[in-house]
């Protein structure tokens, strides 16, 4: 009688740690699944609402993007930010304050737009000085996107410049400068948000400008995130 209640404890014991070890497996591989697609955004106000040296909230746009991935996406954007310096955190510092583990999967940005609104005047002559300006916003652009790969960064998504009134030729030149640093030869997928009428797609003006006429409408801002989101789709990119 002893011998078989002791036979029965050691079989309860071994079914018991039977158990533990599978649920200890689910336990990790579920940890690992919730991080294997990590997510950031960094920029300016196309992705983040509000006020200047506040961190105000996710912009339209970052909300559609989250709506249709299905989870909070990590935004460390600020209204006001450019590629420079500034008196606004720059989006070169927001990349540099990051975390990179766990690894970050998918990175999306822009970057610029600022830069040429703060010489505004230059750009809507689009003298030495703009393009001067333009330059400097390219090699930085260039540095975060070639830094992003080194460290581990699969996919990086850019969002251009729409047009806006006397600023055509600087936006025309900003894309055609960024386009050319972001290619899919460096997991950079570059979306240019200009209206084409052909396929009636991208921000058109001034229909999906706001009463600022440098922002986007709610439309306006539906319209990039289903841009971005078109580029993660065409290019098989998790956000």
């Amino acid at each position: 009688m002893i011998v078989y209640i002791e036979r029965k404890k050691r079989k309860k014991r071994k079914k018991m740690k039977y158990l533990q070890f599978i649920l200890t497996t689910v336990f990790l591989l579920g940890s690992s699944a919730a991080v294997e697609t990590r997510s950031v955004i960094i920029g300016d106000s196309m992705y983040r609402s509000g006020f200047p040296f506040f961190r105000g909230n996710p912009s339209p746009l970052s909300k559609w993007l989250e709506t249709w991935s299905g989870h909070s996406i990590e935004n460390y954007a600020l209204v006001g930010a450019s590629l420079e310096k500034g008196w606004i955190k720059s989006i070169r510092e927001q990349f540099d304050s990051l975390s990179f583990s766990p690894n970050i999967t998918t990175l999306v940005m822009d970057g610029g737009g600022n830069d040429v609104m703060s010489h505004k005047e230059d750009c809507l002559k689009f003298n030495d000085r703009c393009e001067e300006v333009m330059r400097n916003s390219e090699s930085i652009a260039r540095s975060i996107i070639d830094d992003a790969r080194k460290k581990g960064v699969q996919d990086i998504i850019y969002l251009g410049f729409y047009k806006l009134e006397g600023l055509e030729k600087a936006v025309e030149t900003g894309n055609q400068d960024l386009s050319r640093v972001c290619q899919p030869s460096n997991h950079c997928y570059f979306v240019n948000p200009v209206y084409n009428e052909t396929t009636n797609i991208g921000v058109k003006v001034p229909e999906m400008i706001g009463s600022d006429h440098v922002h986007p409408t709610d439309e306006g801002y539906k319209m990039l995130a289903q841009m971005i989101w078109n580029a993660t789709i065409e290019n098989n990119i998790v956000l």
